[in-house]
């Protein structure tokens, strides 16, 4: 890298952007980082908590930078639910990392990139969960298989955890069903269904439920894993059992219009100063000898998931700063150099555990 570099955080101030700013302060001092917001104020007042930083006014739903300014690469860390970002990247030819979409916007944002003739920049789309963080090193564990039969990937969300807002979001999707791989086949499901114990810890038993995620679409193709799931559950088993029922008695339904999106918010965003995030991967395959094997992959994030997102999205960016791309789609999951990506989550304290 050389202080030429200079890149743009879009929701920069925001819980994960802040995270994302301060890694790069720490390990590339000489890269400018441009915090974009809607909020000129806020993106200045943080800002100018950092060494090499600026601010600049930014509007996703009307993007457009001044003059002087033009980054390296854009990094979206809110919702680009319309592509306008995308689109702007594109033609104006910079790097593009997007760590905020659901599967179905992920698979519209990858068929309008082929609406364009040619790209100029790489366009890196990393939304799996904790931007790829989980899935890249799944990628690395997949390689002690011959063939992957099923990849379980568990997710445990902290109540007391210190996210933003938008790690709710999933919620809004409990009444829309999605499409994941099993026995090699497509088939439908329906979140917060098909729920299961799962002991994360000894002491650390709850029950996780299905949910859409985009690794359900990027794992089957990038390991022929024949199966791959993706659940999640509350630290408390009450909290579950609850959600359980209001998704499963109708009720859910009936609040699901936009008039009580805030209070549906209420119920689950309540940050608190921090909690642990984990994550369980179960694989089950055969080995080089064409032996039964199934393996174990824990993933602990001690300062939890804004913080192990902040790590992922960082990674993302290291990559494309310093690799050559080639001016085409990416998954994210595919780019970091796993052994310094590896390096860099456990120098965060973030604790990976394999059998």
């Amino acid at each position: 890298m050389n202080n030429q570099l200079s890149v743009l955080l879009i929701g920069g101030y925001g819980v994960v952007g802040k995270q994302v700013a301060a890694l790069l302060n720490q390990y590339y001092p000489d890269v400018h980082i441009i915090i974009g917001g809607r909020n000129i104020n806020t993106a200045a007042a943080f800002a100018s908590t950092l060494s090499k930083a600026s601010a600049i006014q930014f509007d996703i739903n009307a993007p457009l930078l001044p003059v002087n300014i033009r980054p390296q690469l854009i990094v979206t860390l809110a919702n680009d639910p319309d592509n306008r970002v995308l689109h702007f990247a594109i033609k104006n030819q910079i790097a593009y990392l997007d760590i905020t979409r659901w599967t179905d916007k992920l698979k519209t944002a990858i068929t309008y990139t082929h609406t364009f003739d040619q790209l100029h920049a790489p366009i890196v789309f990393s939304s799996t969960w904790m931007a790829g963080v989980a899935a890249s090193l799944i990628l690395r564990h997949a390689l002690k298989f011959k063939q992957i039969n099923s990849i379980d990937i568990n997710i445990l969300y902290s109540m007391q955890d210190n996210s933003g807002i938008n790690s709710v979001d999933y919620m809004d999707r409990m009444l829309i069903p999605f499409e994941v791989i099993a026995e090699g086949h497509t088939q439908s499901c329906m979140p917060f269904s098909d729920g299961r114990l799962v002991s994360f810890t000894d002491k650390k038993r709850f029950r996780v439920y299905r949910f859409d995620t985009p690794d359900q679409l990027t794992l089957p193709m990038l390991t022929q894993a024949r199966s791959v799931s993706t659940r999640i559950g509350f630290n408390s088993n009450i909290t579950n059992r609850l959600f359980y029922v209001l998704i499963h008695s109708g009720f859910w339904r009936l609040i699901s219009t936009q008039r009580f999106k805030s209070f549906r918010q209420k119920l689950l965003y309540n940050p608190g100063k921090g909690d642990e995030h984990r994550i369980l991967i179960n694989f089950t395959g055969t080995d080089s000898a064409n032996q039964p094997a199934q393996s174990i992959l824990s993933i602990t994030d001690p300062k939890g998931q804004s913080h192990l997102t902040a790590i992922g999205a960082f990674n993302q960016i290291h990559s494309i700063l310093t690799q050559q791309l080639s001016n085409r789609v990416y998954f994210g999951e595919t780019l970091p150099d796993i052994n310094i990506a590896t390096n860099i989550l456990k120098k965060e304290g973030v604790k990976i555990d394999f059998d």
